[in-house]
């Protein structure tokens, strides 16, 4: 099969594409999934900025610039990751397609960095997510200031923004690229990643599974560096177009669409794919059952410098060294215990706050989201994220702190990498989470 789907763009579609009408554009969430679309337009120039694509979210802004290069090579894209310097390109006519969230968009409009009344189409990328995240209004904004533009609005579902599309582009034609499947695929496993590091996380899954023959899709932005990454290896074979033998694992490099995940469930019975967290709902949409694989992660690697670090101390005292040092902080050693000082000094020099398990003891991890009291979330909130939706056990659940702005979740050291990746992207009370390691 190709690495990309070939929608009909029929002669109805052509035409309102090259009349400036507006178009729905239905594909599920994943900027593959939208370079059919990206094709269709002519080439831009320097001089100014002629496109500009909405997206929900930050992550999504430079995978979607690297993606659109290799549709539109040779014009001046850029990806709004910073509001200063894509003022300053903006006023400078230094961009022709400009990558954006809604959020940065609107403050770049209030900053009257640019005109979208000027440009000559807006695409408005998986709104149904934006309008999920509580950024309609920024939307509304967005749309009300772009003009004659002609908008353009990319979705996993036509009917989850009926009312929206209705609103901002009526009766606009449809071109169903590849629409949500009629039947629900067999059970997969997922792990959440980003594009940049997919060739990293396929190898973390190849050793995680340890299959003895795997098949890998990618869409076409990433499959010559993984084939060129498995080019010796007789046990993997990236998915090629026509008849494939059936193998242990196959896995999905990013979000597949319907079509690909029914020809990847033919060809093994387990299947991984690599999604980032605003995916996990669409995924979970087409497949009977979706559950997380866990890959080696930040817990892991704290495991890791916490041994190199205890290795070096005990090197540097097998040495002789730290003589001086001694003297620089015995009057410390009046005043605390010598215990505290080594642990602050540890800290200094990046050794983690809490250890995972050892000599029996129960070792507990600190997880940061981005929602407190400011977005009217409780404590019962989140626990019931951990309990319903992660699937966390009560007794790996310990701490919960709701702060003003994010609150901090204590768990388990077995489970924490897992309930860091489920609950970034994960949706309470209309608050997209964002989740990390608290290192306290």
């Amino acid at each position: 099969m190709p690495w990309e789907f070939l929608p009909e763009f029929d002669a109805g579609h052509r035409a309102a594409l090259s009349t400036g009408r507006n178009l729905v554009y239905v594909a599920p969430p994943a900027w593959w999934t939208i370079t059919p679309l990206l094709r269709q337009f002519p080439p831009a120039a320097a001089g100014a900025l002629q496109t500009v694509i909405v997206v929900p979210d930050a992550l999504d802004v430079a995978e979607g610039a690297a993606v659109l290069r290799t549709v539109q090579s040779s014009a001046p894209i850029h990806a709004a990751t910073g509001i200063a310097r894509t003022s300053r390109k903006l006023v400078q006519n230094a961009v022709a397609w400009l990558v954006v969230t809604p959020k940065d968009l609107v403050e770049l409009l209030s900053r009257s960095s640019l005109a979208l009344d000027h440009v000559a189409r807006i695409v408005i990328g998986w709104p149904e997510l934006s309008l999920q995240l509580g950024q309609g209004d920024k939307l509304d904004t967005i749309l009300a200031e772009s003009g004659t533009a002609q908008r353009l609005f990319t979705t996993a579902d036509e009917t989850l923004i009926s009312d929206f599309t209705e609103r901002h582009a009526r009766r606009a034609p449809v071109v169903s690229a590849a629409p949500m499947p009629a039947t629900a695929a067999a059970t997969v496993r997922y792990a959440i990643t980003d594009s940049v590091a997919a060739a990293r996380a396929v190898r973390s899954v190849l050793d995680v599974v340890d299959p003895r023959s795997a098949v890998v899709w990618a869409p076409t932005h990433q499959a010559a560096a993984i084939a060129d990454e498995y080019s010796q290896d007789s046990s993997v074979r990236v998915l090629q177009s026509g008849a494939n033998d059936p193998v242990e694992l196959a896995i999905a490099a990013d979000l597949p669409s319907g079509a690909v995940l029914e020809t990847l469930t033919s060809l093994a019975d387990d299947v991984v794919t690599l999604v980032h967290g605003f995916q996990v709902s669409y995924l979970k949409a087409v497949t009977r059952k979706a559950r997380v694989l866990r890959l080696p992660g930040e817990v892991d690697s704290a495991r890791d410098r916490s041994s190199r670090l205890r290795e070096e101390i005990r090197q540097t005292i097998a040495d002789g060294r730290g003589a001086s040092e001694m003297l620089a902080l015995e009057p410390l050693f009046g005043e605390h215990d010598p215990a505290t000082v080594a642990a602050a000094l540890a800290a200094r020099i990046g050794m983690p706050g809490r250890q995972p398990v050892e000599d029996g003891l129960q070792a507990w991890v600190h997880i940061r989201v981005n929602a407190g009291q400011r977005d009217r979330i409780r404590t019962a909130d989140l626990v019931g994220a951990l309990l319903n939706a992660i699937g966390v056990a009560k007794a790996q659940i310990g701490r919960v702190e709701i702060r003003d702005s994010h609150s901090l979740l204590e768990v388990r050291a077995e489970v924490a990498e897992t309930v860091r990746r489920e609950l970034d992207g994960l949706v309470v009370r209309g608050k997209k989470l964002a989740a990390r390691f608290d290192r306290r």
